[in-house]
This record gives structure tokens, C-alpha cells and sequence, in this order.
């Protein structure tokens, strides 16, 4: 994994290789049609769709994602990596969460998984 998501470029292909791993160990998020809003500072917004066993990380805003969640670089690059958990993140008010926040702990799960953490 990259060790700094310093562009979009990066953002996609972490999270690509995330969904990658994560589908060897659940192989239900294969059937998801998900998806996930992301503003994140110095990155900007973009959306992970995850549908029809394929995730695709797009800039811009979508116009009816599960849920949006806002962090600065810093914290995503550490959930990103492992080195931050979401839920203490979000508990912690570092990571903020609207829509269905519940749901949110599948893009968790998926994260955990594609980390080696399922």
C-alpha cells in the first residue's frame, strides 16, 4: 500500500487493491451495490461505488450516496492504512458521518478485511 494518499490517483488504487483483498475474504460484497461519499481535505470529493463485483472510485459528488463522510488527510490516510480505526475515529469526532451511518460499518468491514483484519 502507498504510503501517503497525497493524490486521487492514489485514493483509487488503494482503495481498488483494498477491494481487492476484501473480496478473497468476503465474497458477499461482491453482490453490494453501495455507495459511499467521501470529502476529504486537500482531496476533495469523490464517491466509491461498489456494484456488480467491482468498486470504482469517481471525483465529484454522486447524487444519492448511502452515506457521506468528511476527514481531514490525515485521519483518512491512517484509517486507510490501518493505523486509525473508523469507529474510533468517528467516536472521536475526527471522522464525520451523515446519512446512514450504520452502513457506513460495511465500508469498515471492507477496509478490515482488504487490511488483513477480518
Amino acid at each position: 500500500m502507498a504510503s501517503a494518499l497525497v493524490t486521487f490517483e492514489d485514493v483509487r488504487r488503494t482503495l481498488e487493491q483494498l477491494y481487492a483483498k476484501a473480496s478473497e475474504v468476503l465474497p458477499e460484497i461482491k453482490g453490494w451495490d453501495k455507495v459511499y461519499q467521501f470529502s476529504v481535505a486537500s482531496l476533495g470529493d469523490f464517491y466509491v461505488e461498489i456494484k456488480g463485483g467491482r468498486v470504482n472510485v469517481v471525483q465529484g459528488k454522486h447524487p444519492n450516496p448511502i452515506a457521506t463522510l468528511s476527514a481531514s488527510a490525515d485521519v483518512f490516510e491512517k484509517i486507510m492504512s490501518g493505523q486509525l480505526d473508523a469507529m474510533k475515529a468517528f467516536l472521536a469526532g475526527q471522522l464525520k458521518i451523515t446519512g446512514n451511518v450504520l452502513d457506513t460499518m460495511n465500508l469498515k468491514r471492507l477496509i478490515d478485511a482488504g487490511l488483513g483484519k477480518s
